[in-house]
């Protein structure tokens, strides 16, 4: 028999267990599937945009293998904008659809196709077919057709996804998009400087035959790489809706959980409710809400900041750095996907930024962006054309007009999320930058491969000469 003062000696440890220890295993748990919860959310949307990020950055080693040559930027681009049509289609069901669409199976099937194409990809990017008087790259554009078809509806989808969660997991979101522009500069960082020309005579004559230099590991390799990474995507998904991750992180406070119950809706697809989405109505009313004037032009600034930096620029991208030289180019898509990343480090420090510097910031964005179209035009002997010099300011000018565009797009989009009280608006967001895309790219696909208004630079031939 125990005596009253072990038993009191002991209900006093159970109370000290429950008011200390327990309450520290509560708050790790919860801290660990928030944690997990994040990362998971920055993984899956790695597969929103790495494949043709990836496939952009290796297109000063594609090209030299490619009939399209120099054109090809601008054809991949007018891939893009064609494929826009998936993502009309998807806004026209989500409006017929309403309340019951659901983004879920089209994020199942961008990310399977797209692991299913970065395959093919890999292995046939390099056949051409004879078709219409010339050899084209029909594998490589099907390709990337089939990515862009893929990646601009993921635009939509994906941010209409992150409704289900709290704002600040948005972030991860933003993460997630930017990593896929890390990450394959890391990938050619480790492929090392490729596709240098180097002329060769031919026999005694006076002719000159150009030879390119090889990479570290092959494009194949690199797009085998990158089917990886989605595949890695694709199981993030499946752990966010079929585990109990996202119910533990949403968990941090049972009993204020219990408070908003009544107020909670919770969303049952897949026969599995994963996502529970919070709408208190107490905190709605103390929450900053924009008007409908801001949100329309917020979007219209989206929309241009896309047009630019999606739209326009990429297809000029070989006028503009190649007459500086082959290593210029792989500098460029080398320095050029970090500044996205940059701008997400400096908006988790620069919380909420105001309409009039949005403002400002896209004004200073187009003034640059007009300063790298001008330097296109002048190819091929721009100023201060196959120097040093030249080649460090139209990276540069390039480095900071990026930079700025990925705070409009961050900046925005965490506007909106956190001010705009239409759940909608996310899925908006994402529309006008697929518009921008689409608004960019038909008029300067037109000015290069129908007007001509851009002349390239033939191997192992003379230019420039004062």
């Amino acid at each position: 028999m125990l005596s009253n003062t072990e038993i009191n000696a002991n209900d006093a440890e159970k109370k000290i267990y429950r008011n200390t220890v327990e309450p520290v295993k509560e708050f790790t748990s919860v801290r660990w599937a928030q944690t997990a919860c994040f990362v998971l959310i920055a993984i899956m949307n790695l597969s929103a945009w790495i494949d043709l990020q990836g496939l952009f950055v290796e297109i000063p080693l594609i090209i030299p293998h490619t009939p399209e040559g120099w054109t090809l930027p601008s054809i991949a681009a007018i891939c893009i904008c064609a494929a826009n049509i998936v993502p009309a289609i998807v806004v026209i069901l989500r409006w017929w659809q309403g309340k019951k669409f659901s983004e879920i199976p089209y994020i199942y099937l961008i990310i399977i196709v797209g692991v299913i194409a970065c395959f093919v990809l890999a292995l046939f990017w390099q056949r051409t077919i004879f078709i219409f008087g010339r050899e084209r790259s029909i594998w490589l554009l099907s390709c990337i057709f089939i990515l862009s078809m893929l990646d601009c509806t993921s635009s939509l989808v994906f941010f209409d996804y992150m409704k289900r969660f709290r704002a600040q997991y948005l972030k991860a979101a933003f993460l997630g998009e930017a990593l896929t522009s890390a990450i394959p500069t890391i990938l050619i960082l480790a492929q090392g400087v490729a596709g240098e020309t180097i002329c060769i005579q031919t026999g005694n004559s006076t002719i000159f035959e150009p030879t390119y230099t090889q990479p570290r590991f092959s494009v194949r390799i690199f797009m085998f790489c990158i089917a990886g990474i989605i595949v890695a995507s694709l199981i993030a998904f499946i752990l966010l809706r079929w585990t109990n991750i996202v119910t533990l992180a949403d968990a941090a406070d049972v009993d204020e959980r219990k408070k908003i119950k009544s107020n909670t809706d919770i969303v049952h697809e897949e026969s599995v409710p994963m996502v529970t989405i919070v709408k208190s109505q107490t905190s709605s009313k103390s929450k900053k809400t924009m008007s409908k004037r801001v949100f329309r032009l917020l979007l219209i600034i989206n929309t241009i900041n896309s047009t630019i930096a999606y739209g326009c620029l990429p297809s000029l991208s070989t006028y503009a750095l190649l007459p500086f030289g082959q290593t210029a180019f792989y500098y460029w898509s080398v320095t050029i996907p970090i500044a996205y990343p940059l701008s997400l480090i400096l908006s988790l420090f620069w919380k909420s930024v105001s309409t009039n510097m949005i403002i400002f910031q896209s004004i200073f964005n187009a003034f640059l962006s007009a300063l790298i179209f001008i330097i296109a035009k002048q190819s091929p002997c721009p100023w201060l054309a196959d120097t040093t010099q030249g080649a460090l300011m139209i990276i540069t000018i390039w480095f900071i007009m990026s930079f700025i565009s990925g705070i409009l797009r961050i900046a925005i989009g965490n506007r909106i999320k956190s001010e705009w009280i239409d759940e909608k608006g996310m899925f908006y967001y994402g529309a006008t930058v697929q518009l921008g895309l689409l608004l960019g790219t038909i008029p300067i696909y037109f000015l290069i491969n129908v007007f001509n208004l851009f002349i390239d630079r033939q191997p192992c031939q003379t230019y420039c000469i004062s």
